[in-house]
This record gives C-alpha cells, structure tokens and sequence, in this order.
C-alpha cells in the first residue's frame, strides 16, 4: 500500500480496496481522525458493487450498459457478475450459449443461494479493459481516456479496472475493478512510478514497487 498527500488530501493507492481488507481500514480510520482521504469508505464501497457502481455512474452523465439482477433467468449473450459477498468485478464471465451460461450462474451464486447481475450485450460488443492511474490512461483512446477521467472524478479510486463495452454507439462502462500491480503495463509502471516518486511520501516504497 503507498500513500501520498497532496492538497491537504491523502491519497492510498492500492490494488484493491475491498471491505475488511487493510486499505480500507487505512481509509475508515484517517476518516475517523478527521483526514481528508481518497477514495472514501463510501467510494470504495460504491465502486466494487456493480449495479451501485453503473446507477452512480449513470447519474453523473457516464455512458453505462444496462443491468439486471436475477438468480436464474439471463438474457444472452451477456456479461455475468456475481453479487455475493465473496464476488469481486475482476471476476466477470462473458456468456453466449445457454449451457455455458448454466454453469457461469451456478457457481455465482453458489448453487443458486445468492442472486447475480447481468448485463445484455449485442452479437458484435466487444469487452474491453484499460488502466485508469488517478484517473489516467496509457495507450488508450480519446472516448476511454475521457471516461477514465470523468470516473476519477465521481469514484476518486487511484488505482482502477476499468471494463467497458464498445457497441455501435460507443463505449459503455460495465464495471470498476480492483488491479494488481503485476497486470500493469511497463508504460503504466511507469506512469505510477513518476506519480509516487513526484509526490509520495517514502521514494524507497516507489523503488520497489518497479523493481
């Protein structure tokens, strides 16, 4: 985890924020002490339920595909995310085919114990993901990088999986992920390397990260 203050903020950058793990708790407790702290508790948290996350999205004008939650029923072909409380975004399955689909919903909801979100997509959507580095990309185009930016901006998570979908009328964002380190291009690495060697607090913690 590097932290790195900046305009009376701190900033935790990390590759995942998920409830109880110890970033989050770095961030409920500069909260409780009275630290002005990006992401918040409520961004994180905001940020990894997909169905909140694209409402949030959607409200602040972000282009977002469609959802529905169900425990059975899915209309394809379409992107499966599981809803229970061990699900995460970075595991999402893009499914075409009826029994393809059984099996993806089976083990999202565990045997049908918790319910699913899906999103319907067309024969020729293609599913996308990039980098978003306090709300920058690398290697990506104008219409991503934009929404890259926007989201920054309403999520405020440093480190971020950006899934998206491209269909005839453009891009559409799907779902936020959390990102490991080691997924990061050597042109991202790099683009975090100068972010922390600029304005971290430890330079040691930047030197490891890229080693």
């Amino acid at each position: 985890m590097y932290t790195l203050e900046d305009n009376d903020f701190k900033y935790i950058i990390n590759e995942s924020y998920f409830y109880k793990t110890e970033p989050y708790y770095t961030i409920v407790e500069d909260e409780n002490r009275g630290i002005k702290t990006i992401p918040s508790s409520s961004e994180v948290l905001d940020a990894y339920i997909v169905p909140i996350c694209l409402e949030k999205a959607k409200l602040a004008g972000i282009p977002t595909c469609e959802w529905v939650i169900s425990y059975q029923y899915v209309s394809l072909p379409a992107i499966v995310y599981g809803l229970n409380y061990f699900s995460t975004p970075s595991d999402r399955f893009v499914v075409a085919e009826k029994e393809e689909a059984g099996k993806v919903i089976k083990h999202v909801t565990n045997h049908g114990k918790y319910p699913f979100c899906y999103q319907k997509i067309g024969d020729a959507s293609k599913v996308a993901s990039c980098s978003s580095i306090l709300g920058k990309t690398i290697n990506c185009c104008e219409k991503i990088s934009s929404m890259a930016e926007r989201i920054f901006e309403v999520f405020r998570i440093p480190l971020v999986e950006i899934v998206t979908v491209k269909e005839e009328e453009g891009y559409r964002l799907s779902s936020l992920a959390p990102i490991r380190y080691s997924q990061l291009s050597k042109e991202e690495t790099a683009l975090l390397k100068n972010i922390l060697n600029t304005r971290v607090n430890s330079l040691e913690q930047a030197r490891h990260l890229c080693q």
